[in-house]
C-alpha cells in the first residue's frame, strides 16, 4: 500500500488497529485460560468477547469508507505477544504469571487507547462523518473501561493477598 495523504494514512493505521483487535481476541483468550486468579482470568475473558465486537466496529469503519478490511502487521502488539510467549517459558510461579499477565493486559490496553486516538484525531482532520468515527469512539471507551478494570484489579484486596503471598 503506498500511502501519500492523511487519507492513506487514516486506512494505513486502521488496518494497523484492524490487526491489533484480531490478534488480541486470541492473546486475550490465552490470558484468560492460563491465569489462575479468578478474578484476572474473567476479567480477560469478558473482555475477549468485547474485542471480538470491536473487531466488527473496526470492520463498520472501513465499510463507512467503501474500503475492505485489511489487515496491516502491527509489530508492537506481535512484541507484546512474543514478551508474553517468552515469560510464559521462563515463569515458574503461578502469582508471578498472574502478575505479568495483569500488566501485560494493562500495556495492551494503553496501545489500543493510543491507537484509537490517533485514529479519531486524523479521522477529525478529514472531516469523516459519524458513521466512521462512533464505532472507534466506541472501541476506544470500551479500552478506557477496560484499563481502569485491570487497574482497580491491581489495587483490589484480592490482588493485594497474591503481591502479599509472593513477598511473604
Amino acid at each position: 500500500m503506498q500511502v501519500n495523504s492523511l487519507h492513506d494514512l487514516f486506512v494505513y493505521e486502521l488496518q494497523e488497529m484492524y490487526d491489533i483487535e484480531n490478534k488480541l481476541v486470541g492473546a486475550l483468550n490465552d490470558l484468560a485460560t492460563e491465569t489462575s486468579n479468578e478474578d484476572i482470568s474473567r476479567a480477560f475473558a469478558e473482555h475477549r468477547e468485547e474485542t471480538e465486537n470491536h473487531v466488527s466496529r473496526v470492520e463498520e469503519a472501513f465499510n463507512a469508507l467503501n474500503e475492505i478490511p485489511e489487515r496491516q502487521d502491527n509489530d508492537v502488539v506481535d512484541g507484546l505477544i512474543n514478551e508474553h510467549d517468552k515469560f510464559e517459558s521462563i515463569a515458574t510461579n503461578e502469582d508471578v504469571r498472574d502478575m505479568f499477565a495483569l500488566n501485560a493486559g494493562m500495556k495492551s490496553e494503553r496501545l489500543e487507547i493510543t491507537g484509537y486516538e490517533g485514529l479519531l484525531m486524523l479521522a477529525d482532520q478529514l472531516d469523516f462523518g459519524s458513521d466512521v468515527t462512533d464505532p472507534l469512539e466506541s472501541n476506544m471507551s470500551d479500552e478506557k473501561d477496560a484499563l481502569s478494570d485491570l487497574q482497580d484489579l491491581a489495587g483490589g484486596s484480592k490482588l493485594k493477598s497474591l503481591v502479599s503471598r509472593l513477598t511473604g
